[in-house]
């Protein structure tokens, strides 16, 4: 229906020169039949932009207009008095105080004067308009109200002081229990958590956060909220409230600052009640390089090797949360290319790729990893990726699917590389058929990474160098030359390495900074342990030999291991003596 207003509207387009007759005729013909605004229908029809659009009215009107504003140069104070759900509706968000005392008030709309005047009554103060266009004042609103909300105190024990951090699924609702979970997901998106536990102790319930692979505590609150805060996470992951008896698995997709979350619930009865652990994954994290992953020279040449062979499988292997799934990810779109047909089945699609065909599993309806897998072979693959080989019927397909001349990568569950070549016989897959199909696996660990900003150096004593297994006389750190020649080509890509003499290193250690929220590391590296299956190693499986044996040829051959690659990281400032040691505490031969 054509308002008033949009006559207006077009009369001021056309009288700027920016819009013809026979053009806003036409757009108000589509709001006859189709409805909307006039504005939208001219932006659908291509004849303008949205910042044409509010640049002409500006103009017209003789107002202020902004193609945009930088977040830093937003008031908080003001932002806080607008609720983020009125600011977004209405397309207006305040911007700083003006000399003679009113506010500037940035809008998509300065003819919408019921919304200018709402925000002078909130505001208490007068307010004189600037135009930007509607997408900006959307994108700096995400912004703005991300950093007021991480301003706020969110360590409060009370559920009734929590306040509206959020744009959380665009929630009226001003429910304290609402806005106390609503805070708990804000607060875990600001501290880059990748878990949320809701735990029940004897007379509260506390909450930690999961930052860079380590437990932090959070906050706390009173004992008689946790069956509200339980079942407003249950709603929101669609499970049984009515259920506390049993286990239950979810999910929720939240939108928080304008970032897509897919948040995986799981419940689990205690003694204490029930206990909450949230996994949060961010759907529009930029995938990684491979480059990007901490690949030392040596084992980036021999990952890059192997995700560029025909055919084999290509294995990944560590405990849950060591960044398996992001290194296949890696690879995958290294070789992302348009003359190959890649396809993925997982558990679930963390990260969407263009240009690759991601399956999500589901065993209610049967769609397993062994059912997918199986489908993707009469879909003529060239790369096939499986979320995890858990059991004999899916590694028993990925075995014959890399002997029919595809390539396969999975990731297996267990601490070392050779373990996952005896784990696939003890899978009942015939030890021949994992000698030939395998081409190489790799072992790997999360470590903190030292926060750059307030690391400091120390000089390690002797028995701290030689529990890392850098001490002067250790051949592997400091000169080893591979056996094997696989290993030996890799290598050749190594900097040179400086004996270590007693005395004279340097090592860096975790302080603390505003930076790293005082925790002394921000981010994480990897820690890789590339087992290649040569001929060698390939007699030894074949003998159904055991994964001590196999691992002891390879590190004969040239393997570095998880802890000697840590090492290689500590000597260079990435990481501490006491990271590397705490996640490779079993790699000790």
């Amino acid at each position: 229906m054509n308002t008033p207003k949009d006559a207006y509207i077009g009369q001021m387009l056309v009288a700027g020169g920016v819009l013809s007759a026979e053009q806003l005729s036409e757009a108000r013909n589509a709001v006859a039949t189709r409805g909307g605004t006039l504005s939208e229908a001219i932006v659908a029809q291509g004849e303008l932009s949205d910042k044409q659009i509010t640049a002409t009215i500006a103009a017209q009107m003789g107002l202020p207009w902004l193609e945009g504003i930088k977040k830093e140069d937003v008031d908080a104070e003001l932002v806080t008095a607008v609720p983020i759900v009125f600011a977004k509706n209405n397309r207006v968000l305040p911007l700083s105080l003006t000399p003679t005392g009113g506010v500037r008030v940035a809008c998509a709309d300065p003819l919408d004067l019921n919304t200018l005047d709402a925000v002078q009554a909130l505001l208490d103060k007068p307010v004189e308009p600037v135009v930007m266009s509607a997408d900006v004042i959307i994108e700096t609103i995400n912004e703005v109200y991300e950093r007021a909300g991480a301003d706020d105190d969110l360590d409060g024990a009370g559920v009734a002081e929590e306040e509206e951090l959020t744009d959380l699924i665009d929630a009226e609702d001003e429910a304290p229990i609402i806005r106390w979970v609503n805070n708990l997901f804000f607060e875990a998106v600001k501290l880059r958590a990748s878990d949320i536990h809701i735990e029940p102790l004897d007379k509260e319930v506390g909450v930690r956060y999961r930052v860079d692979g380590v437990l932090q505590e959070a906050r706390s609150v009173k004992k008689n909220f946790l069956a509200s805060i339980i079942s407003r996470v249950k709603i929101l992951a669609k499970l049984n409230i009515a259920e506390k008896r049993l286990p239950q698995d979810g999910r929720i997709a939240l939108k928080i600052a304008g970032k897509s979350i897919d948040v995986r619930v799981s419940t689990v009865p205690t003694s204490q009640g029930e206990r909450v652990v949230m996994r949060l994954l961010d759907k529009q994290t930029v995938l990684h390089d491979i480059s990007d992953l901490g690949f030392w020279p040596d084992h980036y040449t021999l990952f890059h090797g192997l995700i560029r062979r025909p055919h084999g499988i290509i294995l990944v292997t560590g405990p849950t949360g060591s960044g398996k799934t992001t290194t296949l990810y890696a690879g995958l779109s290294q070789i992302n290319t348009p003359d190959k047909n890649i396809l993925t089945v997982e558990d679930p699609v963390e990260y969407d790729i263009e240009g690759i065909g991601q399956v999500h599993v589901n065993p209610k309806i049967h769609l397993t990893f062994a059912n997918g897998l199986r489908a993707f072979l009469r879909q003529d693959p060239d790369v096939i990726m499986v979320g995890e080989i858990r059991d004999r019927e899916t590694a028993e397909i990925a075995v014959q699917s890399s002997l029919t001349g595809h390539l396969v990568l999975s990731t297996i569950h267990t601490n070392d590389a050779a373990g996952a070549l005896t784990r696939l016989v003890e899978m009942d897959i015939e030890p021949f058929l994992v000698a030939s199909s395998m081409i190489g696996i790799q072992a790997q660990r999360l470590i903190r990474v030292l926060c750059p900003h307030c690391r400091e150096t120390y000089e390690p004593t002797r028995d701290q160098l030689e529990e890392l297994g850098v001490a002067p006389d250790n051949p592997y750190v400091v000169s080893h030359i591979p056996a094997h020649p696989v290993y030996r080509a890799a290598a050749a890509k190594l900097p040179p390495i400086q004996p270590i003499e007693p005395g004279k290193v340097a090592l860096y250690r975790a302080v603390g900074c505003p930076e790293c929220l005082g925790l002394g590391y921000r981010g994480r590296s990897g820690l890789y342990e590339m087992l290649m299956i040569t001929d060698e190693i390939r007699a030894l499986v074949l003998k159904n030999a055991d994964s001590n044996t196999i691992k002891k040829l390879a590190r004969e051959e040239g393997m570095v291991n998880l802890r000697e690659d840590g090492a290689r990281k500590v000597l260079q400032g990435v990481t501490t003596i006491e990271e590397v040691l705490r996640v490779t505490h079993e790699d000790v031969n």
